[in-house]
């Protein structure tokens, strides 16, 4: 990692990242592999069984307060996207163009496009979008604004993939709370 031996706490000898998946089942250490002809009921089968679950249906969520019929394990990774050159109660100038940058990534599809609102989602603009990386890579964006008026600004950025998959504007909710991937608000104030 970063040109030395991977540290033991980031999983030494050998760390196997998956793309696209969360990291949830992970396992960090590993002193032994056995290899089975059943499916595994030790301890830590029961995440697989009863924790890091979704609702099994199209939106993973189920009406706050309440619990899936069914559920599946956590799998890929929703599309998502964030702003990274402006911090939250940041200030930016106004009059002068500020150049908006942040990344979008999802579970491999491919980002293909990321629209930013800047009046706290009321009207949005394509921002423009940096090299394709890969499947399982970040994608950078970044859009030029003006910003005419003083005082408090939101911006609000959302992904799309080529699936067609969106970034909702509100989180759909499970129990867990897992697949939180709507849009972030990020308050700045223009002086």
């Amino acid at each position: 990692m970063n040109g030395q031996d991977i540290p033991f706490l980031n999983g030494y000898p050998l760390k196997l990242i998956v793309p696209g998946y969360f990291g949830t089942y992970w396992v960090k250490h590993l002193s032994t592999i056995e290899v089975i002809d059943h499916a595994f009921e030790g301890h830590d089968a029961w995440f697989m069984t009863t924790a890091y679950r979704v609702p099994d249906n199209d939106c993973f969520c189920v009406a706050p307060g309440t619990a899936a019929a069914k559920t599946r394990p956590i799998s890929t990774l929703p599309v998502r996207s964030f702003i990274t050159s402006v911090l939250a109660g940041g200030t930016l100038p106004a009059g002068r163009t500020v150049e908006l940058k942040g990344i979008a990534f999802d579970k491999g599809a491919g980002i293909r496009a990321v629209d930013v609102s800047v009046d706290g989602g009321r009207t949005w603009r394509e921002a423009t979008l940096g090299n394709d990386l890969g499947r399982y890579s970040f994608r950078e964006w970044r859009l030029p604004v003006n910003f005419v008026k003083k005082g408090r600004a939101i911006l609000v950025v959302r992904a799309s993939n080529r699936e067609g998959e969106v970034q909702p504007l509100t989180a759909d909710w499970n129990p867990g709370g897992y697949r939180r991937h709507a849009v972030e608000s990020t308050v700045v104030t223009i002086v």
